[in-house]
Order: structure tokens, then sequence, then C-alpha cells
């Protein structure tokens, strides 16, 4: 039971620290580039960039109360495939944050920071408001869905500890913005993205296992095989430390040929994010 409580923890806190450092980030540099060229408009851009981080919050609030009532709705096989398509989204969400991190260490162009200068400089402050709210929406839709993936597995979970993992990630998240606003080094930059990534993928492979598990149990998909091996001796997948590894990574320590085929896929499509771009020069 305790390492249960480890996990969800672990997980919850994880989640809320990655989406709230990039909603932070999101707002610093909106900020920052819409006050960079005219210093009579700072008060007015903050405003309005104020004003979106609202709107943003409100409509992953909505979300929030929109999938919880749907959740209480539900009972039986319907809650139960609800939750798997949560976990699904979550760990579709997840492999997708990570490729848009790589791209984005590649070099791609910072049109967040071109569009919130192009609003100021017209005047259009509704668009500055509009892009801040789309921006912090994205990164609250994203942390509602994965929690809502993370919690479907979990049973008994008291809303005290969701709190207290929710505001330990958001504490993380402020502190790594403001080590970053204080002058944070490049090395550390890339060492925080490379962090965040792994952390995303291993998130993601735990909630992709969760989905196969419950597929199989409402007897969506057939497992395929008996267990091909016992390695529970080692590590059991039911108690203890092996426990938490186990809703951490998907590790299972009797697995069917359906989960190790599952997993194998989802990290085979997670290697493409570290592949070479397909436009670089071939060498001669």
């Amino acid at each position: 039971m305790k390492s249960d409580l480890y996990l969800q923890f672990v997980e919850i806190a994880s989640v809320v620290w990655r989406e709230s450092f990039e909603a932070l980030l999101i707002v610093g540099i909106l900020l920052t580039w819409s006050m960079r060229d005219i210093a009579a408009a700072r008060g007015r851009a903050a405003t309005c960039i104020a004003a979106g981080v609202v709107g943003g919050l409100v409509f992953a609030a909505i979300l929030a109360f929109i999938m919880h009532t749907a959740a209480e709705v539900l009972e039986g096989d319907a809650e139960e495939i609800l939750q798997m398509v949560m976990a699904s989204v979550a760990a579709f969400l997840m492999l997708r944050m990570v490729f848009w991190m790589r791209r984005q260490e590649r070099g791609s162009p910072k049109e967040l920071q071109t569009r919130a200068t192009a609003h100021v400089r017209a005047g259009n402050w509704l668009g500055l408001s509009v892009l801040t709210g789309l921006a912090v929406a994205r990164e609250g839709a994203e942390t509602v869905v994965f929690l809502a993936g993370v919690m479907s597995s979990s049973i008994g979970l008291q809303a005290g500890l969701v709190l207290a993992s929710g505001l330990s990630g958001f504490v993380l998240a402020a502190v790594c913005f403001w080590a970053f606003k204080v002058g944070a080094t490049r090395a550390s930059k890339k060492a925080l993205a490379r962090f965040s990534q792994g952390l995303l993928l291993v998130l993601g492979s735990g909630l992709t296992m969760v989905v196969i598990d419950r597929a199989i149990s409402l007897g969506f998909v057939s497992p395929m095989t008996v267990p091909l091996w016992d390695s529970s001796s080692l590590l059991d997948d039911g108690s203890g430390f092996g426990a938490f590894i186990a809703g951490l990574t998907g590790y299972r320590s009797r697995p069917e040929l359906l989960p190790i085929l599952g997993i194998a896929f989802y990290w085979l499509v997670a290697s493409v994010a570290y592949a070479p771009p397909l436009d670089d020069e071939v060498p001669a």
C-alpha cells in the first residue's frame, strides 16, 4: 500500500511539474517579447497576458469538471472504457510532447515570440490575450488529461494526496523557472530538457501498459499467450518496490506476448523522436 502511495505521489507531482514549468515558460516568453519594444505598452500588455492566463485556467477547470462528472455518471464497463481511453490519450500526448521538445531543440522558428511582438506593435490587445489563453489552456488541458490517465489506474486515491502532490509539482516548477530567469546555463537547460523527456517517456510507458491491461481485462483483445517468463523472484510487480516500478514504467514480472509487443512498439515510436531529421545532409 505504501508503494502505491509513493507511486501516485511521484506520478502526479511529475505531471504537474512538467506542465506547470512549460506554462510558466510560455507566460515568461510572452511577457518578455511583448514588452521589449514598446515601453509605454508594458502595463497593458501585462494586463492582457494576465487575462489570458485566467481564461486558460478557467478552460482547464471546466474540462476537469466535465471529465469528473462523466466518470461519476458512468458505471461498470463504461467507466473502465472511459479510463482506458483517457490513459490512451495521456500516453499519446506525452509522446507528442517529447516530439515537440525535440523539434524545439533543433532550432524551430520562434513563432510564439514573433506573434506576441506583432500583436503589441499592432495594438491588438485582444489577440495577445487570446494567444496567451490558448497557450495556457493547452498546458492546462494536457495536465487534466495526464492526471486523469494517471489516476485511472489508482484505487482509493485520497484528495489530500492529490493536493500535496500537485502543490509539490508546482513548487518545483516555480523553482526551476526562477533558476532559469536568474541565469541558468545552456548546459543545464539541455540537461533539464533531457530529464523531462525521459520522465515523460517513462510515464507514457506505464500508461501504455495500463491501456493494454484494461483492454485485455475487458475482453477487447487476447493476451496471445500464457506468461512467457516469471521474474517475480527478482522483482515482484505486485508488492513493494516492484509495484512502484511496475506502475511507473509498465514493468510486468509475468508478461504475456501482447504486453511485450505493445511496450516494444511504444518505445519504437518514441525512438523516432531521436532519429536524425530526414532533411539533414547526407555526407558523401
